[in-house]
């Protein structure tokens, strides 16, 4: 298989948006020392009806969703052979690398005697029949399996070609485990709702639920890989590949329709849409939910439609959203506390995450421009648009 060219992308470091996100970085260590130092009830909004909130569904459930781009382009490249897609493994690679990174660093923030961290790599504390057992070290491990996958970029840069020739001879055995662990770890995140029992709502307690996070979990990392070319696009002035992006787009819609069939067959047959009236809230929050994966599904279908750059792009806002929406709903709007209790995210729940999210799109921005994970710059877009749709068929959008 041809390896795709690449080149660091060169330019300024410290620009303004540069800067502000590093502001935003920064304000959450801070914010996150004082968690460590007083704990959680002191940072956080979280009690005995709600023991999970923000830090679980965005940091963790949500955030780790995020880094399927590289899973599912390690699966169409490696397993199915498209060898085609290449150019787009090491920016996905890259995302997912920082997002599972973010994600394991937010369930450590999340514990409450976090010192105590270390119990569960101790043999005789490991439950073998715990699905957060499961969850915990296959997506350390994945972590460690993403960095390691980083590491050509890194060699090539420093010009070690003769280390890089003997590395590439054990990739195929951490492409094997990049793509068996996520497969593992995505549906445990899912069937820790099971645990709940019936403090979930109908409409998301399901014993299908692990694979209906799989599902959109792969969705979503065919929607990553489109949202984060297009930013490369909006903030770099790159070219947009679409012609890959509309052969990603094909199979992602009849993954999308065959979410959508098993989710509400799974609901039709155990006579639970009738749950979508429990609360407006929660009826509301159904149906935003399912319309962030019925809208793509109309736009991608559509002859015309799934070849415009600016639908394209919609439809992959949506799928992020709505794979959110979804994890959002199962564990924060569906679950059912006892009497007297609510939760909404504290300001510090609120900065952290949002610096959590800084830190990525920091780390992302300085290694393209210092490493060669990016192709070169052959043809640009200026800075701030998706490009003129009529251009699309020549890799420009």
């Amino acid at each position: 298989m041809k390896l795709a060219e690449t080149a660091p992308m060169g330019g300024k470091i410290l620009t303004r948006p540069f800067v502000f996100l590093s502001l935003l970085a920064l304000i959450a260590v801070v914010l996150l020392g004082f968690r460590f130092i007083y704990g959680l009830g002191a940072s956080t909004n979280l009690n005995n009806g709600y023991p999970w909130g923000l830090w679980v569904v965005l940091d963790i459930h949500i955030t780790a969703a995020i880094g399927c781009g590289g899973y599912v382009l390690a699966f169409v490249i490696y397993i199915m052979n498209k060898g085609e897609f290449h150019t787009l493994i090491r920016p996905a690679l890259l995302g997912s690398t920082f997002a599972y990174t973010l994600a394991n660093l937010a369930a450590f923030v999340d514990i409450g005697r976090w010192w105590n961290f270390y119990q569960i790599m101790l043999p005789w504390n490991i439950n073998l029949n715990s699905v957060m057992f499961e969850v915990a070290i296959c997506m350390a491990l994945y972590t460690v399996v993403l960095w390691m996958e980083l590491v050509p970029p890194v060699l090539e840069h420093f010009g070690k070609q003769k280390f890089l020739k003997s590395y590439n001879k054990i990739l195929f055995f951490l492409i094997a485990l990049g793509i068996v662990l996520p497969t593992m770890h995505q549906s445990g995140l899912g069937s820790l709702i099971i645990a709940a029992g019936e403090k979930i709502s109908p409409l998301w307690q399901t014993p299908w639920i692990g694979f209906l996070f799989l599902m959109t979990a792969i969705i979503l990392g065919f929607a990553i890989v489109i949202f984060e070319g297009a930013l490369t696009v909006l903030g770099f002035g790159r070219r947009l590949e679409l012609h890959l992006y509309r052969r990603l787009a094909k199979v992602a819609r009849w993954m999308i329709a065959a979410y959508l069939l098993v989710r509400f067959g799974d609901l039709i047959y155990r006579d639970a849409l009738g749950a979508v009236n429990e609360t407006p809230m929660r009826g509301l929050m159904f149906v935003i939910e399912n319309a962030l994966y019925v809208i793509p599904l109309i736009i991608l279908m559509h002859p015309r439609w799934r070849g415009n750059a600016r639908l394209l792009f919609l439809s992959a806002i949506c799928l992020l959203l709505g794979a959110a929406v979804l994890r959002f709903n199962a564990l924060i709007v569906g679950f059912n506390p006892p009497a007297g209790y609510t939760y909404f995210p504290s300001v510090i729940e609120i900065l952290v995450s949002v610096g959590l999210l800084a830190v990525e799109v920091v780390g992302f921005t300085y290694i393209v421009k210092r490493f060669p994970i990016l192709p070169p710059r052959k043809k640009t877009v200026a800075p701030g648009t998706l490009g003129d749709a009529s251009t699309a068929g020549q890799g420009a959008a």
